[in-house]
Formats: C-alpha cells, structure tokens, sequence
C-alpha cells in the first residue's frame, strides 16, 4: 500500500455507514453450539408425541414411516385405535417394528368391558367391566384377572395400558356410567380395584394411567362429541383416587379428561387440557405427582370445537403436560410428528413455552420408560 494510500481519509461510502445511511447485511452466524441446541429441543419435544397410526400391519407404509420417525427421535410413544386391531400376529407385528425404532411406550385402551380394543376374536381374553369386576370380584380376586390380561399384552409387546377408570360411577354419565366404565360410586372402592387393576400390570412390566383427571364420572355429557362443563357437577371426593394413589406411589401416569374447570373461586373455568394451573398448582404441587401427565385425545370433539390441532398441540404444551396425545384419527398424516415439532419449536422460539420446561417434560418420559 502506498504512502499516499495510507494518508488518503475515509470513503464517501465509509462515512455513509458510519452515518447510518447504509446498512451493510451481516448474515447470522450458524454456530455449530446453535445448531446442537436446535437438534436437541426437537428431541426433547419429539419425546412429548405419542401418536396414532393408520393401517393394522407393519408391511404398511404409514406404520413404517411413523416407526422411523419414532426411530429419528420425533415421536417417543404410540397409541392404538380399534381400526389398527387385525389379526394377534398383526399386532405382534406391528409392536416389534415400534419396539425396534426405539419406542418408549406403545399404548392401548385395555379397560374391559365396553372399551377393550384387543377383543376375542383378536386371540384375547374378554375382560368384564370395571363395575362388573367390583361386583363380583375381591379386589384380590381382580388382580388375578388383571394379570391374566396384562400378561397377554405384554406377550403382544405393549407397555402402556390406558387405564384404569378411577372416575366415580353416575349411572346417568353417558360415557362412563352408562358403559360401567368405573368401579362404583364410592371413592374407597374405586382405589381398591384400581390398585389391584396397577398392581397385576405392574408384575408384568406394563405401566398404567389413571384416568379422566379431576373426575369425569358425575358429569352430564360425553367430551368425545364436545366440552364437558364440570364447573357445577363436581364433587371433591372425585380426587379421592387420583389423591390415594398417587400418595401410594401407584401413579404411572395420570390422563386427563377434555373437562371445563374451575381450579379456583375467582376462575370463570377453562379447559382441563390448556389449564396450566390444574397441571402446576393441583397435580403437581397439591397432589406432589412427580410422574407423566398425559393430554387425552387432541383429536376429540371436546378439543376440535374451540381450537385447531396445532394450537391446541402448543396449549397443551403451555399447560405441562409431558405427554401430548395425537391419535392421528381426524385427518391421518404420517408426517403428523414433524409437523407438531414444528409448532411447538416456533412457540418456544416465540417465548410462549419455556424451554426449561420441555425439557423438563422430555425427562419425565424418558424416566418411565419400562
């Protein structure tokens, strides 16, 4: 560089952008620590899907694709709906093709009674309904029968039984009353078998949830055709259960129900399943429960009639729930895993769901894999 060069002052164009009359694009710097944070929380929020499947083989496409996504890390755990039930060696199939990507849980309805989606004619035994059991068994007599059934699911490869009911019997209750979904109408009575129910899927290494979260079983409607306003019918002693069991350390996992509460006197009422202060002041705090929480169907009416499927994806997150349930039903897309990513990645990009607590929810279900 010349003398003269070295003298000379600065450009007209330096001045300009010293002046702030040109700004020069810096492109973002993709630091190699970003992009591992940005892998992370993916894999995080994968562990928080479980989700449904079209099709009962695993020689079909959509189960495949769902199984490597599984593999990849976006989906932790499956759920099975009635029309993904063929043949035993179908099933037998398909939970190896899961097991083998790497599955945390792979979950089914196996109540008895009205909702057993493994029937006789799938090579299972019939189980009798909740209320049945309670009127004719001892609850040592109903573990017995629990074991015999939970040996048959995890000879199928399943791991996660979407009961027991520790609702309170209304025989009035369209969806649990009517279908004698839960034990009887007393809080004991309900623990007791519900226990027994815990008890024999445990001996077999199939974990449990209790269901619906606070109590749906005095309730007046079905949340599968809409919302269930439980503001007026709720009674304390519905607790009672979640309350004994979960003191008992008999709570894999608690699912809530898609329930219009009030947590507190000055509350007008919100959804059970956006109600961050039913997660964080009563599950978690009142009740102490360090296990999963668990959505009910994102897909049901209760949920379809006031938000869409991604938002309530990213309202349940908001909530704290760790396990978010998407059976895949509604509209079935194989790529549903990426996409619920992608939702609540931008929300917690968005500062609407705080990272700390995705990760928080990712350990949990890491945690309790059997």
């Amino acid at each position: 560089m010349s003398q003269q060069t070295q003298k000379s002052g600065p450009s007209r164009r330096d001045v300009l952008i010293q002046s702030g009359k040109i700004a020069l694009a810096t492109p973002a710097l993709l630091s190699v620590s970003t992009i591992a944070n940005a892998a992370e929380l993916e894999r995080q929020i994968g562990a928080l899907l479980m989700v449904g499947f079209a099709g009962k083989s695993a020689k079909g496409r959509f189960a495949r694709q769902i199984a490597e996504h599984v593999r990849k890390g976006r989906a932790s755990s499956l759920v099975y709906l009635g029309s993904n039930i063929g043949s035993g060696r179908d099933v037998v199939g398909l939970n190896r093709l899961f097991s083998s990507a790497g599955a945390h849980h792979i979950a089914i309805d196996h109540e008895g009674g009205a909702v057993q989606r493994l029937r006789q004619q799938h090579g299972f035994m019939r189980l009798p309904s909740a209320l049945k059991v309670a009127q004719t068994k001892s609850p040592l007599q109903a573990q017995a029968l629990y074991a015999k059934a939970a040996k048959e699911l995890a000879g199928a490869g399943f791991s996660l039984n979407l009961g027991p009911v520790v609702d309170l019997h209304r025989p009035s209750n369209p969806v649990i009353g009517r279908n004698h979904r839960a034990y009887g109408a007393k809080a004991p009575t309900v623990t007791a078998y519900a226990a027994a129910f815990i008890q024999a899927h445990r001996h077999y290494g199939i974990q449990t949830a209790l269901k619906h979260f606070p109590g749906h079983g005095l309730s007046k409607k079905d949340s599968h055709k809409g919302f269930v306003d439980i503001r007026d019918s709720w009674n304390p002693e519905e607790l009672q259960p979640f309350t004994q069991l979960i003191a008992n350390g008999l709570a894999d996992c608690v699912m809530s129900g898609h329930l219009y509460v009030r947590v507190a006197e000055q509350d007008q009422g919100q959804l059970t399943t956006f109600s961050r202060p039913l997660v964080q002041d009563v599950l978690r705090r009142g009740l102490r429960f360090q296990g999963m929480a668990m959505t009910d169907d994102l897909d049901m009416g209760a949920v379809r009639k006031i938000a869409s499927l991604p938002d309530a994806t990213i309202r349940a997150a908001q909530a704290g729930y760790d396990l978010l349930l998407l059976s895949n039903s509604l509209k079935p897309d194989p790529d549903l895993p990426v996409r619920a990513i992608g939702w609540i990645s931008q929300a917690v990009r968005d500062g609407q769901i705080p990272a700390r607590q995705i990760a928080q929810s990712a350990e949990r279900v890491w945690r309790s894999r059997t």
